[in-house]
């Protein structure tokens, strides 16, 4: 678990240490930049009837042998909204695009026994990132709406 980030990436004291900064994204056949004022990611249906949210992130001036931990959370709350990914990546699990590297797509499972979105289609919600590398330590946050595409 990271630590560095008491109560999200927005709050953290730890964030921001370092040379690296990380930018969320929506997941997919590429990575596209989720807007600083809000964006939308679609609800997926899985092969095996789950339900998830495809995820990515950009990387600058950072080491890439990192942890790093997405997370849904209800802004009101503060609760997790499905369940926080955890990935320990290493430089090739990421793609060079220009000055930045990108690890896509990755998922945040939101339902991995049933494929109803009622309960997350229309929610507005905060992606959050954390990463830590040797020498960063980063975050972002991102405001989303989840969307499901076949409604």
């Amino acid at each position: 678990m990271l630590g560095g980030c008491p109560g999200g990436p927005e709050t953290g004291s730890e964030c921001g240490r370092g040379p690296g900064s990380v930018r969320l994204g929506e997941g997919g056949s590429r990575l596209r930049d989720l807007p600083e004022s809000g964006g939308a990611l679609d609800i997926v249906r899985g092969s095996q009837g789950g339900i998830h949210v495809l995820v990515g992130f950009r990387v600058r001036d950072m080491g890439l042998e990192m942890h790093a931990v997405y997370r849904l959370v209800d802004p009101e709350t503060g609760e997790a909204v499905g369940t926080p990914t955890e990935r320990a990546l290493r430089p090739t699990l990421f793609n060079a695009d220009g000055a930045d590297y990108v690890r896509n797509p990755d998922l945040i499972v939101l339902d991995n026994g049933s494929d109803d979105t009622t309960a997350f289609a229309g929610r507005n919600l905060h992606l959050e990132l954390e990463a830590v590398s040797d020498d960063s330590h980063a975050c972002d946050l991102r405001a989303v709406e989840l969307v499901d595409p076949d409604a």
